[in-house]
């Protein structure tokens, strides 16, 4: 039988176990919220925005909106698409629930033989901008640099005709 002071140590390194466990949401566990992007950590800077997106936090290594892993939309995404979402995204397509602050959506947008024309990315911010759904929306060439950023009226434009399915559209997010 252990000593009181062995006791203390085991229960410390249990406490130690669960802290980094919910620390890294629950390692896929299901048991924690999922993480959301905390842009305040890198700006809306849209060139480190870009970095955050394709290095610090690939978004190629999230997964695909389901039923979107390749998609033909309309209008300025080209040809074809492919979006991916960030967990807090994901975990609310999934519960038919509306974007949590902090999703961010990636939707490579691609030419007939594949090639990457563009990309559009939103970030959901809280009281950013209500009236467009408090989504802050980045369109990127392929080399990153940004073609559109903020308030952009050619998103909104299109993605105001969705306001009631939190402006996504092609598939409502609940």
């Amino acid at each position: 039988m252990g000593t009181g002071k062995d006791r203390r140590k085991r229960l410390l390194a249990i406490a130690a176990v669960a802290a980094v466990l919910g620390a890294a949401g629950g390692a896929g566990l299901g048991r924690a919220e999922p993480s959301p992007c905390d842009y305040k950590e890198f700006g809306l800077d849209a060139a480190k925005f870009f970095v955050y997106l394709t290095k610090d936090s690939p978004y190629r290594s999230w997964r695909h909106w389901p039923g979107r892993e390749a998609t033909r939309p309309q209008g300025p995404h080209g040809p074809r698409a492919v979006t991916y979402v960030n967990p807090a995204a994901y975990e609310a397509i999934v519960r038919k629930d509306t974007m949590a602050f902090g999703s961010l959506i990636v939707m490579e947008n691609r030419d007939p033989d594949g090639s990457l024309r563009s990309l559009s990315v939103r970030i959901k911010i809280k009281g950013y901008n209500p009236e467009g759904g408090d989504w802050y929306w980045f369109a990127f060439a392929p080399d990153g640099a940004a073609q559109a950023e903020g308030r952009a009226g050619v998103c909104l434009g299109c993605h105001g005709k969705g306001k009631a399915d939190d402006y996504v559209m092609g598939s409502p997010a609940r």
